[in-house]
């Protein structure tokens, strides 16, 4: 095969979805794209053509039968290039890294998150050894570039996060209509994860903020919550982009991130993410241009100040919208152009 296999380890998430736009980008220059995730999860949904492993299992033996066959498709179909999307367990992925090597492939390793947020997300045992098997490393933000230039002496090329251009139909460029009445703040993501900063959201639905309406979507969000709309599951690429792209704001009061696949997101549909200034974020979004950004560790009345200043301005608000949108193109269009050069 002379083409292109891409391991993307969990297959579902913000890395899911930047896998999908990887794939799709490189098929449409007439490369033979081969997927391989784990089982029953949103990539296969995203994308046609994917090979699935793991279903059922439990996250050890989940894992390793991902690299097993992902190593298979590799020595089977001797590809020009795998790319690897992160990692999980570093120490149960060198066979992917070692097919790849055996067949010549030229090998792209894309970090996500230079230090995992959570010790069952996994760990980084064996990342320093798998790094300098790479051709080419990559990274979505400079903060997580700096994070991975103390464990690798390659360079490390950034690009940005991509426009979910798979998740749109028919046209990503389509203005999402906005409600009359309150505006709507949405949070969504793993929210079982203390990081994501449910809590605050959750507080200020409780308590109520003036010309607002709330909605928290994902695994973690509370079954009721006064005050809010929940939707306390994993939500499907069509419904997440539904829910997201009705919203007036996305709220993410997180207290760490590498970068932000939500702030992506809610960016290419129009809405303005209000997010803490942590981590690789300040990178995605230009305050009062692109989006809010909120003060690290800032009070519940903060970011009720703050949603307070964006109802007195609606039609700032709006523009704001508008302006993300147009952003993401543009770093889609960046973000194009790197992944055809870095697959080679």
């Amino acid at each position: 095969m002379s083409g292109v296999v891409l391991v993307d380890w969990l297959g579902r998430g913000g890395i899911a979805q930047a896998s999908a736009c990887w794939a799709a980008e490189l098929r449409r220059t007439g490369r033979d794209v081969s997927v391989v995730t784990r089982g029953g999860r949103e990539l296969a949904d995203l994308l046609p053509g994917v090979t699935g492993a793991g279903e059922g299992r439990r996250q050890l033996a989940a894992h390793r039968a991902v690299a097993e066959a992902a190593a298979a498709v590799i020595r089977t179909g001797r590809p020009d290039t795998v790319v690897i999307q992160n990692y999980v367990l570093p120490a149960l992925e060198h066979p992917v890294y070692r097919a790849a090597r055996a067949v010549g492939a030229r090998l792209v390793v894309v970090i996500h998150d230079h230090r995992l947020h959570t010790v069952l997300a996994g760990n980084r045992i064996g990342l320093r050894r798998n790094l300098d098997r790479a051709d080419v490393v990559a990274a979505h933000s400079q903060f997580v570039a700096d994070g991975i230039n103390r464990l690798t002496t390659r360079a490390v090329h950034i690009l940005p996060l991509p426009l979910h251009l798979v998740m749109f139909a028919p046209d990503p460029s389509d203005p999402c209509p906005r409600a009359e009445g309150d505006l709507g703040g949405i949070h969504f993501g793993i929210l079982k994860r203390r990081y994501k900063g449910t809590a605050l959201v959750a507080e200020l639905a409780r308590e109520g903020v003036p010309d607002w309406r709330f909605t928290l979507v994902g695994a973690g969000a509370p079954a009721s919550l006064p005050g809010a709309t929940t939707v306390p599951r994993f939500a499907e690429a069509s419904e997440l982009m539904a829910l997201v792209g009705e919203a007036d704001a996305a709220l993410l009061p997180y207290s760490m991130a590498t970068q932000s696949g939500a702030v992506a997101l809610a960016q290419a549909l129009g809405t303005v993410p209000v997010a803490s200034a942590v981590g690789g974020i300040p990178e995605q979004i230009v305050d009062g241009e692109t989006g809010r950004l909120v003060p690290a560790g800032a009070s519940t009345g903060a970011w009720r100040d703050v949603l307070g200043e964006l109802a007195a301005d609606r039609a700032g608000l709006y523009a704001m919208g508008r302006r993300a949108r147009a952003c993401a193109r543009e770093a889609h269009d960046r973000f194009r152009a790197a992944v055809i050069s870095m697959a080679g």
